[in-house]
């Protein structure tokens, strides 16, 4: 090739072809999520297994395993918070394994309407979740409506679909699915928290006999996800535990932390009375575990967000902060950092406040940005923070807040602290059962947006790709192509896309269906940018061999082949073309350097310039033999074209079809 040069963006690297001369594309900046960019069915498969080891089978669930294996569907039905989403994502992994994949239908469709249901969802031997826990009436009946063909979809291609049915009566299920639907009853609540805690390297043996604590906290029958949270909370006990101390003695340290201390909070909130002294609460309450500088300063923040009258006294007069601290009861502990003694109060503090002053709401969102940029707090107290935040507002639904923040902190000019935050935010919202649709669905209004920052768009794209894909691998592709066409070329969204769908070689599924947005489905708007995109993904050296043997997939090829003639200029397609011819010439199998001749052939539909630039190159490129079986498939393709055009339309009728 006639030349290359070398462009420094962010992050990982891949070679990116952009006209006579191959470009380089480096990608240097530092992922947002802690969590590096892996093949999403493999992250996928990693949790349902983890998941299956810690999963306590509740009652009847035998009853419903059998339905949906021998019937592919399955509605699965129950009390909330007797785990039937985890049950029926478990129910899916026990089935027989094929080549399908599992992934989750969302409750949103990306035209904001009722979801879609079609067979175009389902690939062979997939294993389905439809979470349906959440929905109102209209919602279910939308989707009810189309189960029947949806049903008979799933039969044809061997694959299974587990429904977790909203709150429903009897009547509300139509007759033809009363055999689908089984309901299952809580496990042992004692056993849900063994499990959890020999998955977590306990020696379960030393829980026998259970100690009083952890009866009386299971008598309560609290939901599957608080006994999960108070396993958790033991093992952090062991950890941290001093030597001597008991399995009894962890499980009262731990059910202590858990229990609700509402109570105790609403008691003491009316003794602090002064605007001081509960700034300094709910500050400490958020920033728990926060150096007493972070806190401290953090507090004055709080009070000049919220316009607090300023102190009148001389600042030799004010108390020091463990006096002030004293009054909220919390401590400023041996390493300098503020804590509260009863374990769980720091929460309850954070609860209090944010449901009985909805009107402080908007204005701790303020703070929260505020303060993100303190130097006195580590990069942990920065992710705590956001950690209680986002779940504060996903208590009460408070969407519109945390999307607020995201556009706030991915606002140029962009700091990267307040980057990691938006995406940890995101990441921490899309699984929410509550209001992971509303999260999905604003990502896909923000990814059709042509003006985004750069740092939403870095954002959009990694979240996309380590956080939607897992359960939601389509959702994710769709927001991800929409970002990669309205970017600049070269982009993130653009590599992270090509990045998530050639990483799994075993699963072409997610590269098939982009090939197949990029040319058969592509809409004028977006031909150009489809059309750089399809030269990308179809490099032979990325591209699978089974797409040149599939009848099906090689028309969508020279679809797009002849979109890159139409669309682009020579000094671009002509480069892409060479590694085609390249790859011909490359390649120990004739059938596949045939095909791969073909597509280009009956793309360029006998214009003869491109077929003699195409000819010219292989004669410069391939061995004589393979420019000689170019020139034949030219011919032999001019030849049925003169044959197809010389025929009259009496004789066309008479053709055989």
């Amino acid at each position: 090739m006639s030349g290359s040069s070398h462009t420094e963006f962010s992050g990982p690297t891949r070679a990116v072809n952009t006209g006579p001369g191959d470009m380089y594309v480096t990608f240097t900046a530092e992922n947002l999520l802690k969590t590096p960019p892996a093949a999403r069915r493999r992250v996928a498969e990693s949790q349902l297994r983890h998941l299956q080891q810690q999963f306590s089978r509740p009652v009847h669930i035998s009853a419903a395993y059998d339905v949906l294996e021998s019937r592919n569907m399955l509605f699965l039905d129950g009390e909330p918070g007797s785990g039937r989403s985890s049950a029926a994502r478990v129910l899916l992994r026990e089935l027989p394994r094929g080549t399908g994949t599992y992934h989750e239908l969302t409750t949103e469709s990306d035209d904001g309407k009722a979801p879609r249901l079609s067979a175009d969802m389902i690939g062979e031997q997939d294993q389905m979740l439809f979470d349906l826990s959440a929905a109102n009436e209209r919602l279910w009946n939308a989707v009810q409506a189309q189960l029947w063909d949806f049903h008979h979809a799933l039969q044809s291609k061997h694959a299974h679909l587990a429904v977790v049915l909203p709150r429903l009566r009897q009547d509300q299920l139509a007759p033809e699915f009363l055999a689908l639907r089984k309901k299952i009853g809580p496990p042992d609540r004692l056993d849900v928290i063994i499990r959890h805690l020999r998955c977590g390297g306990l020696d379960t043996r030393i829980c026998d006999p259970s100690p009083p604590a952890l009866l009386t906290f299971v008598e309560t029958r609290p939901p599957m996800r608080e006994l999960a949270r108070l396993a958790v909370r033991i093992l952090e006990m062991r950890a941290a535990g001093r030597e001597g101390d008991t399995f009894g003695a962890w499980c009262e340290r731990a059910v202590a932390e858990q229990t609700d201390r509402g109570p105790e909070v609403a008691e003491l909130v009316p003794r602090v009375r002064k605007g001081p002294q509960r700034a300094l609460l709910l500050s400490s309450a958020l920033l728990h575990g926060a150096r007493a500088e972070a806190v401290h300063r953090a507090t004055a923040s709080l009070l000049s967000v919220v316009k607090s009258p300023v102190e009148a006294r001389p600042l030799l007069e004010h108390p020091g902060l463990d006096e002030r601290l004293e009054k909220i009861d919390a401590v400023w502990d041996g390493t300098s950092r503020v804590r509260f003694e009863r374990r769980g109060f720091a929460r309850a503090v954070r609860r209090h406040f944010w449901t009985t002053r909805p009107d402080l709401r908007e204005p701790l969102r303020a703070w929260v940005s505020e303060i993100l940029g303190l130097s006195e707090l580590a990069d942990a107290d920065r992710e705590r923070l956001v950690h209680r935040f986002t779940e504060l507002c996903l208590s009460t639904e408070d969407t519109g807040e945390l999307i607020g923040l995201v556009k706030d902190w991915t606002s140029a000019p962009t700091q990267n602290e307040r980057l990691r935050a938006a995406a940890q935010l995101l990441a921490q919202s899309i699984p929410s059962e509550a209001c992971g649709g509303a999260f999905r669905q604003q990502i896909y209004e923000w990814s059709k947006q042509r003006q985004l920052s750069d740092g939403l768009r870095r954002v959009l794209a990694e979240v996309c790709e380590k956080v939607m894909a897992v359960r939601h691998p389509e959702a994710a592709l769709v927001r991800l192509h929409h970002l990669a066409r309205h970017e600049q070329f070269p982009g993130i969204a653009r590599e992270t896309l090509l990045r998530y769908v050639t990483n799994d070689p075993e699963d072409l599924r997610l590269h098939r269906r982009l090939l197949y947005r990029l040319t058969v489905s592509s809409s004028d708007d977006h031909r150009r940018p489809d059309t750089d995109l399809f030269l990308e993904l179809t490099a032979p050296t990325s591209l699978p061999r089974p797409f040149l043997r599939s009848s099906t997939t090689r028309g969508w090829l020279t679809t797009g082949w002849a979109a890159a003639f139409d669309h682009v200029g020579p000094e671009r397609w002509a480069a892409c073309a060479e590694t085609w011819i390249s790859a011909a010439d490359a390649t120990e199998d004739p059938a596949i350097a045939g095909r791969l001749f073909d597509v280009l052939v009956a793309a360029a539909e006998m214009r003869y310039a491109i077929l003699s630039r195409l000819y010219a190159s292989a004669r410069e490129r391939t061995r004589p033999e393979l420019s000689t079986l170019l020139l034949r498939k030219i011919n032999e393709a001019q030849t049925t074209r003169l044959s197809r055009d010389s025929t009259t339309p009496r004789q066309r009728e008479a053709a055989p079809s």
